[in-house]
């Protein structure tokens, strides 16, 4: 894509900076680990390390009466999120109604001690808004070097799925292991050029949302899927099963991961194909990089889907299909040429 080899060069020198502070993230995600074990022991709101767990671990399920369910009843309404700030560690599943008239959705970031929704407020995404009015003024270079400068703390935010794309109208899931921890939901989709994440009101925080996760985890059980995805640096491969007209459980396997020219990794999201959808409109649109990328009107009606995880992670998300044509898709650039643009049918 034109836009991408424009600033491949130093975005290339800013994710190398990214990626060693990642290296050190996952030191200390293993020495987390091992210092647990021995004690026995991740729109608003605001610290436990570890980074996404592939499921519970052993002795992490409380043996106790709780409910099999573990849901988070989370809402869109305008350009903020409404919900509980706290919810039990363990298989959580995130019900997402988008009670706007645009499209969003609602990343987890595991956030690392001691750093709270206004410090990633400040410290990151305003400085991601400074960098994308930059780009939209052509003055890339210079959005490289705002991208540069944020604190070595980002480099430990751990991404671990929530519900994907929604337009207006529609709500979907997606249930993920959380372990008890700090984290932030947002949504950077843009209006007007202005990422829904960051708020220029000073002091008031953008649609994000606080969330406590408290231990013990509770029993809540693992879904049963009816549709296996793989998702890999190669891009979409259905595994198993099949999707079916009414409500689909589809379970998402990360296999690897990887960091694109857009800062972000693969994830994946349903969008339904009308008459009038353009493939190449849609797959220019979800490169958030791009002045007109990821900002409102969105091209095409999304169903629901599941955000980027570590690799080995494995989650799962819902979505309700009536027959017709739908497309899985990333949010990645050129997601079709790089193996992330699956069409499908669904049939009565």
């Amino acid at each position: 894509m034109r836009f991408r080899n424009i600033f491949q060069n130093p975005m290339t020198r800013v994710l190398r900076d990214l990626s060693a502070a990642r290296r050190r993230r996952t030191l200390w995600v293993h020495v987390g680990a091992v210092v647990m074990a021995m004690a026995g022991l991740s729109g608003c709101g605001d610290s436990q390390p570890a980074s996404g767990s592939a499921g519970p671990a052993e002795g992490t399920v409380a043996e106790s009466d709780a409910s099999p369910q573990n849901v988070l009843e989370l809402r869109a309404v305008g350009m903020r999120f409404e919900g509980p700030h706290q919810i039990p560690a363990g298989w959580v599943t995130i019900r997402f109604e988008n009670l706007s008239n645009m499209v969003h959705f609602a990343l987890i970031d595991r956030l690392p001690p001691g750093v709270t929704p206004k410090e990633m407020a400040s410290e990151v995404a305003a400085k991601f808004q400074r960098g994308m009015d930059l780009i939209a003024a052509g003055e890339t270079e210079s959005a490289m070097q705002v991208f540069g400068t944020f604190p070595e703390w980002f480099g430990d935010v751990v991404f671990l799925g929530g519900p994907g794309l929604l337009s207006g109208g529609e709500t979907a899931e997606a249930t993920v292991f959380l372990e008890p921890g700090e984290y932030m939901l947002e949504c950077y989709i843009k209006t007007n050029g202005v990422f829904h994440s960051y708020n220029p009101q000073p002091g008031e925080l953008g649609m994000v949302h606080g969330l406590s996760v408290i231990g013990p985890a509770v029993s809540a059980a693992e879904p049963d899927a009816n549709f296996t995805l793989a998702i890999s640096s190669e891009g979409f491969k259905s595994v198993e099963g099949e999707l079916r007209p009414g409500r689909n459980m589809i379970r998402a396997v990360f296999q690897d991961q990887k960091v694109y020219a857009n800062f972000v990794r693969h994830d994946v999201h349903v969008l339904r194909i009308d008459e009038d959808t353009d493939l190449d409109a849609v797959g220019a649109w979800m490169d958030w990089s791009r002045p007109d990328g990821f900002e409102t009107p969105a091209p095409a009606v999304f169903v629901g889907g599941l955000n980027e995880m570590p690799a080995g992670n494995t989650a799962y998300f819902s979505v309700d299909l009536a027959p017709g044509r739908y497309a899985f898709i990333a949010e990645v650039p050129s997601p079709a040429e790089n193996g992330f643009l699956l069409p499908f049918t669904v049939k009565d």
